[in-house]
Parts: C-alpha cells; structure tokens; sequence
C-alpha cells in the first residue's frame, strides 16, 4: 500500500469536563474524537472566506523552534520509570525522551547539559590535578622519594591522571561536536 500523504496534528488542551463532553458528542455522531475535531475544523475553515485564511500571519515565535511533534504511547509502567530516570539526570520528562530518541536515530549519543557541564568541570579538575602532580614529581627527584633511576615513583600515576583526563576531555569533546552537528 503506497504511503499516504502525512497529515498534521492540531492539537488543544481542555479541562477534562470539556474532553468527556467532546468526546460523547463524537461518540453520538459516531465519530472518533479525532474525525469529529476534523470536521469540525474543516467546517470552520469552509464557512469562512478564503481570503480571510490568507491574511493570517504565521507565528513569529514559530521560527527556530522544533515543532515536529511526535505522541507516544507507553506501556503500564514505562512513564513512571522515564520519570525517574529524568529526575535522577536532573531532566524534564519530555527533554530526556527527546535525547533518547534523537541519539539513536542520529547515532550520536549526546549527554544531558547538566551532566556534560559537570564531566567538562571533571576534566579541568584532572588537569589542574595532573599539573600539581608533575611539578611534585620534579621536586621528588633528588629525594629520599626518589628511586635510584632518579624517576620519582610518582611517574606513573601522574601518566594514569593524565590518560584519564585525556579520555574525559574527549567524551566533553565528542559530545559538544555531537551536540552541535545535530542543530545543522
């Protein structure tokens, strides 16, 4: 079956009064919720002028904004955990979805801002620890810390610190580049 033409969501939020009257109306015309707003809207549309519908300017605050919308629905259960898991990243709901979403179906997986601020604070940390290390390390040569090598023990760790900080600042790295790659 070749692919109907995609249609677009109109969507409106009612108190839940007005949604179970709406809905037994439709359900009266025999109409699913859905086909009865259509209707309704076309009606709308039709009993007013063409000329009126062409003077409507679009939303300036429209532009830039993402308004490709999608609704899910979720299995019994799945909404509470993607709550909690959004909470425990400091996220709303919604935002955390979207993240998901948008890392799988781009294959770029993109850290939440907070946690991503706090792993870039993490990497200058190891720096600025790595920096101390050295220059603890030079003044150990000549020491009773010293091994007879004149290689302070100290070396090794501060390569450790180093390779750590290193692959920290790559994560921060690769998820900016992820970050703004996908806003093009």
């Amino acid at each position: 079956m070749p692919n109907a033409p995609r249609s677009v969501v109109i969507g409106t939020r009612t108190s839940s009064d007005t949604k179970a009257r709406f809905a037994a109306l439709a359900a009266r015309q025999g109409l699913t919720e859905s086909a009865f707003l259509a209707q309704l809207v076309e009606h709308v549309i039709a009993s007013n002028s063409p000329s009126d519908a062409a003077e409507v300017p679009p939303f300036a605050s429209d532009a830039g904004r993402a308004n490709d919308r999608l609704t899910l629905r979720l299995r019994p259960g799945d909404r509470a955990l993607a709550d909690a898991r959004a909470a425990s990243r400091r996220m709303k709901t919604a935002s955390y979805v979207t993240m998901l979403v948008r890392s799988h179906v781009r294959g770029t997986p993109v850290m939440p801002p907070k946690e991503l601020e706090e792993l870039r604070c993490a990497a200058g940390l190891l720096a600025s620890f790595h920096r101390q290390f050295r220059s603890l390390g030079a003044n150990a040569v000549g020491s009773s810390i010293a091994q007879s090598d004149g290689q302070a023990p100290w070396a090794d760790v501060g390569r450790v610190i180093e390779g750590v900080g290193d692959a920290v600042a790559s994560v921060v790295r690769a998820n900016l580049i992820s970050r703004e790659a996908g806003r093009a």
